[in-house]
């Protein structure tokens, strides 16, 4: 996983899971300007409410995902 694709995945479907909040900080001190830059982003976005704390589902055959938000 990268930031890049974790902040896709989370703008995509509104939805970040705590997983991924984890791994972010985990990972943080290994982070480039712009990836630090991302997260900042994704962080605002929490907390103006556009993205929502919660998980990504497998549905299907397709294994295609449905997104369920917390709170």
């Amino acid at each position: 996983m990268t930031v890049s694709q974790l902040h896709q995945q989370a703008m995509a479907s509104g939805v970040i899971s705590f997983e991924e909040i984890h791994w972010l900080a985990r990972h943080r001190d290994a982070f480039t300007p712009k990836e630090r830059q991302l997260v900042v982003g994704l962080i605002r976005f929490i907390q103006q409410g556009v993205l929502n704390f919660g998980c990504r589902l497998a549905c299907g055959p397709d294994r295609s995902t449905a997104e369920a938000a917390v709170g």
